[in-house]
């Protein structure tokens, strides 16, 4: 097995030049705008996410819509909507409800709103980040708020104690998110590619590790817990350089320095990362990345 000190590909350091500076961890000066970048992700892989990334997470997003007890006439909001994969049914639930849909990509909510013209719905889309909507939307103004794979992009601690003033009486709170144990053989690899890099700074990922802070959290927020429960699934490649492009075609990765990357050096990284990703955890079926889910419901 090869290690990351032994390699001397002389991309390598062409790919050094490009990243020092910006920083994998906190160091971003060089970044016009963190949330630029994470909305131009996701309006970049908006027409290929739902094949790449939706069937993946359609049990635990199924069993979010479940345990919310949707009933008609209810008003909905689903921040971070994306493509609208998970608000659709659940749009269909409470029809003739209103359901409102927010998402920073432009290109996310044209889909999300196509996607409900199709079945004839109605989806009020707004543009925003779900933290901003939060703090502006006037209070007990829902029946239902739903939030899926968003806590990476927000600053959780702050956000999920506010989530509770959107709520009305007997409203309920839905949450989705991956917990920062998720992938843990692509964590490794980059642990051991950045040190090669010499990169200042290796980032925490930006989840919660496990679910009780956010149980707590929301319960600052005046919320009480309903249930919460984890999913875990195993994800087969056929290379490393396989999961490595899911990974980035996903949105999974959207570390910032990678702006600074494209063409031939863009190419090289994915490759030399796949082939650590490779040596590392090869197993007889392929290649694997493990997810941990955990999905929560609170009420009001």
């Amino acid at each position: 097995m090869r290690t990351c000190t032994e390699l001397q590909d002389p991309r390598l350091h062409s790919l050094h030049e490009r990243c020092t500076g910006v920083g994998f961890g906190v160091s971003l000066r060089r970044v016009q705008s963190l949330d630029h970048y994470f909305q131009s992700t996701y309006d970049r892989v908006a027409e290929f996410y739902d094949d790449l990334w939706s069937p993946n997470v359609k049990t635990p997003n199924d069993r979010l819509t479940r345990d919310l007890h949707l009933r008609r006439g209810e008003r909905l909001v689903d921040l971070a909507c994306g493509s609208g994969a998970a608000t659709l049914p659940m749009m269909r639930l409470i029809a003739p409800g209103e359901t409102v849909a927010v998402d920073p990509s432009e290109n996310m909510l044209r889909l999300a709103v196509e996607r409900a013209a199709e079945e004839g719905l109605h989806l009020l889309p707004v543009r925003s980040k779900a933290e901003d909507f939060i703090a502006d939307a006037p209070a007990h103004s829902f029946d239902v708020v739903s939030m899926r794979f968003a806590l990476a992009y927000l600053d959780w601690p702050r956000v999920l104690p506010a989530m509770g003033r959107l709520v009305r009486p007997g409203g309920r709170v839905g949450i989705l998110t991956s917990l920062a144990t998720s992938a843990p053989q692509a964590m490794a690899t980059y642990q051991k590619f950045a040190e090669h890099l010499e990169l200042d700074t290796v980032a925490e990922p930006p989840t919660p590790r496990e679910i009780d802070p956010v149980l707590d959290l929301l319960g600052r927020g005046g919320l009480v817990i309903d249930t919460c429960w984890q999913h875990n699934f195993r994800l087969w490649f056929k290379s490393g350089v396989d999961a490595t492009r899911w990974l980035l075609d996903t949105g999974y990765i959207t570390h910032p320095a990678l702006s600074a990357l494209e063409g031939e050096i863009k190419d090289a990284m994915i490759e030399l990362f796949g082939s650590h990703l490779e040596d590392g955890f090869r197993e007889d079926e392929g290649v694997p990345l493990d997810f941990f889910f955990a999905g929560v419901i609170a009420r009001r």
